[in-house]
């Protein structure tokens, strides 16, 4: 699977975690060059993957409050109203 499909295919939580391996993996200082120009590959397609369901959360968000926020069509009630349970 390439480094795209796994980001896609991964929760916001997933991808933080392995890009806190990832870094780990880069400090060390075993860590090949090439090992690390796949890794940072990786970890900038993990990184836009985050950016995207990020900015899917905030955009959820944003219809929820505007939601909540939004004008109710009932009309207000007098307070010569009458009421009835039936």
């Amino acid at each position: 699977m390439s480094p795209r499909a796994k980001a896609k295919s991964i929760n916001f939580e997933q991808a933080t975690a392995r890009l806190e391996e990832i870094v780990n993996r880069v400090n060390n200082p075993e860590t090949g060059l090439e090992e690390m120009i796949s890794l940072a590959e990786e970890g900038l397609t993990l990184i836009r993957s985050s950016e995207q369901l990020l900015a899917e959360a905030e955009l959820k968000i944003q219809k929820l409050e505007q939601a909540d926020t939004a004008p109710t069509q009932q009309k207000p009630l007098n307070d010569d109203a009458e009421f009835s349970l039936i």
